[in-house]
């Protein structure tokens, strides 16, 4: 990085290094256009609709300390009403930085607006990295993006050059690049360097990235709805991992202390910052979704790679340090002992403590690859759908939220929640075939029946992945504990809910009865309503009765059987509370990325049109909320909350005897 104060400096060189930004002024266009992006992405349809509040704000909220978690949620719930002005408000805020920085005499000011920006979304649009809540991970972008748009704006802060020229100043090495002419010099993008990759490091050794198939289902949960070729791709990826998530996890971590701490000791950092390119290039491509996981869903920013790359291009070297040059870490040792002491016993004790915890028995990402062939591959069998079987009996609740003191269920907003611990029941984490039926999982749940024809697999992964940022739950945090009566009832409602529509085997049975499609009929799983009995229910404010079920959901084997897969319950639009007549073991939840019209009446009130991305004449329509009950044995049991729209068809098929 820099030479000592007697090295000549006619012995620097200029460096021939790629990838390289070459100037603050680059450092400040690029910086700008990536904010000028996020605006764009900003003014996507979808952010002006409650899907956005719901996604980018609430979703936030799940496993934070107390305090967090409820400033989000009166955040969330505060910009609800008038999303659209204010998501407007944020795109031109966004869009006024980017422009900002395009021309010098507004970078200043640009700037500032910006750390104020940064501030608010990564506490409240990014849940600062969900770092908190012990589930976040380099591989799919924490610490957040909007992190590294604030520490980039440092290193794109315009000053003056100096005249007196200490150690961290000298224009050689890490000195000479464009990352250290803003506020800092270089210690600036050497401590965030070496900083953001040590951060990498703890959060590969979380206890809930290095389980055994972690890795593997971090990756193949981001395939569904990604283009064929990109799809296909991710899966075979992910499937190399598939049981040696806890080794890669230590294997990441220990590169990423390398790429991290390299600058800090070598005089030729380009390596180690090319090094952090490549790999922060394929985290993007393997964790990231490639392009922020555009080609899914709506997205606010491209995610962390494309930023850790431009970090690493403005790092890099105008002129290479001499051989009498000191490195940064032997002059911080030099200069400051306690500090570089201090620092070394916070990496250390972080690693160690994130690694001393014991990891969980199974990952917290689904299973709904079960069966599916790929390249001609056999049909494999579903994972593990979450801890062993827990009695409901249990006396307190281990709260997702830290600070909730009701006994109980702690209940998540997402769809992926199991049954497991000691002193309670936490309903999250674990697989959305695994949720909540009957106080119960399916440990080892998995598909018995034949392979799913290729294309078929891949329009189900596509278009019903029901993944936490699919599905949003009308109620969570904590539950009052269940009670045997809930319990008793929840079975009678079961079962009387099974016998009034065994006689709906089919859909011509159940259009005979006055039901009428509400899902595109060549997809594999539909949902049907009965319009008279909607009305009804909404009339009488009544819902959750056996004999006045609002929807069926039928399932097409590839054999072109059709089975009754559940019976659906939709919440009427009159009821102003949630009703939970069997506590938390009937619970309600909608699909939030489907397609729809946007005119659907009282008495249709569920209409899916598609999947995104959405065909023309309709947009992003979240579907009210509903409660099921599955006829086919998912892995969750009857009231489980959406499996996968893969695994509806597999149980399905093996309600069907195999066919």
């Amino acid at each position: 990085m820099d030479h000592d104060a007697g090295a000549p400096a006619q012995e620097a060189a200029t460096s021939r290094f790629p990838l390289s930004l070459g100037s603050q002024r680059a450092l400040q266009i690029t910086l700008g256009l990536f904010w000028i992006a996020d605006a764009a992405l900003q003014f996507q349809p979808y952010m002006f609709g409650q899907g956005f509040v719901d996604t980018f704000i609430l979703n936030n909220v799940h496993g934070q300390p107390f305090v967090l978690g409820d400033l989000i949620t009166h955040v969330g719930n505060f910009v609800a009403p008038d999303i659209a002005v204010w998501n407007t408000f944020f795109a031109l805020i966004q869009l006024g930085i980017g422009v900002g920085l395009l021309f010098r005499r507004t970078v200043r000011p640009a700037l500032v607006v910006s750390f104020g920006w940064v501030v608010g979304i990564w506490v409240i649009g990014e849940g600062m990295g969900m770092i908190l809540t012990g589930t976040a991970s380099a591989l799919t972008g924490a610490p957040g993006s909007v992190l590294l748009y604030g520490v980039l704006g440092l290193m794109a802060w315009p000053r003056p050059p100096r005249r007196d020229v200490d150690w961290s100043d000298r224009p050689v090495g890490i000195a000479s690049s464009a990352a250290a002419q803003g506020l800092g010099r270089s210690i600036t993008p050497l401590a965030v360097w070496a900083g953001y990759w040590s951060l990498a490091a703890v959060l590969f050794v979380f206890p809930d990235n290095r389980t055994r198939t972690s890795l593997s289902s971090a990756i193949v949960g981001m395939a569904p709805g990604q283009p064929g070729w990109f799809s296909h791709f991710l899966t075979s990826l992910g499937n190399q991992f598939s049981t040696t998530g806890t080794q890669t996890a230590w294997v990441l971590a220990a590169v990423s202390l390398v790429i991290g701490l390299g600058p800090l000791v070598a005089r030729r950092p380009g390596w180690f910052l090319l090094g952090g390119a490549l790999f922060s290039l394929l985290l993007w491509i393997a964790g990231q979704g490639l392009v922020g996981n555009i080609f899914t869903t709506p997205v606010t920013d491209p995610n962390t790679g494309p930023l850790v790359i431009v970090l690493a291009a403005a790092m890099v070297p105008t002129v290479r340090a001499p051989r009498e040059w000191r490195a940064p870490a032997a002059e911080l040792v030099r200069r400051a002992p306690a500090a570089a002491a201090l620092g070394v016993a916070g990496l250390g004790a972080a690693l160690a403590l994130s690694a001393s915890y014991p990891a969980p028995a199974a990952e917290s990402t689904g299973t709904a690859m079960a069966g599916m062939v790929m390249g001609g591959g056999t049909g494999g069998t579903g994972g593990t759908a979450g801890a062993a079987s827990q009695s409901a009996t249990a006396d307190t609740c281990v709260p997702h939220q830290v600070g909730l003191k009701i006994a109980g269920l702690d209940l998540a907003n997402t769809p992926y929640m199991v049954m497991g611990g000691t002193s309670g029941m936490d309903m999250n984490g674990a697989d959305a075939s695994a949720a909540a039926g009957f106080n119960t999982t399916k440990p080892n749940w998995h598909y018995t029946g034949p392979a799913l024809p290729q294309a078929e697999a891949q329009a189900l992964l596509a278009d019903g992945n029901n993944g936490p940022i699919d599905i949003h739950m009308a109620e969570s945090g904590c539950a009052a504990r269940l009670t045997s009566a809930e319990d008793i009832g929840a079975q009678q409602y079961v079962q009387a809910t099974s016998a009034a529509v065994a006689r709906l085997a089919t859909p011509a049975e159940a259009v005979a009865a006055g039901y009428v499609p509400a899902s595109p009929t060549n997809y594999p799983v539909v949902a049907y309503v009965n319009p008279a009995v909607v009305a009804a229910n909404a009339a009488a404010r009544r819902t959750l009765d056996p004999q006045h079920i609002d929807g069926l959901v039928y399932a097409t084997t590839p054999s072109g059987g059709e089975v009754l897969a559940g019976a659906m319950y939709i919440l009427p639009a009159t009821e102003t509370k949630i009703p939970m007549p069997y506590g938390a073991l009937v619970q309600w939840h909608r699909r939030t990325q489907v397609c729809g019209t946007g005119t659907t009446s009282p008495a249709m009130p569920l209409a899916i049109t598609g999947y995104p991305p959405c065909p023309a004449g309709s947009t992003i329509a979240p579907t009210p909320y509903v409660s099921m009950v599955w006829q086919v044995p998912v892995a969750g049991g009857p009231l489980a909350i959406q499996p996968p729209d893969i695994q509806i068809v597999e149980a399905a098929i093996m309600a069907a005897g195999g066919t």
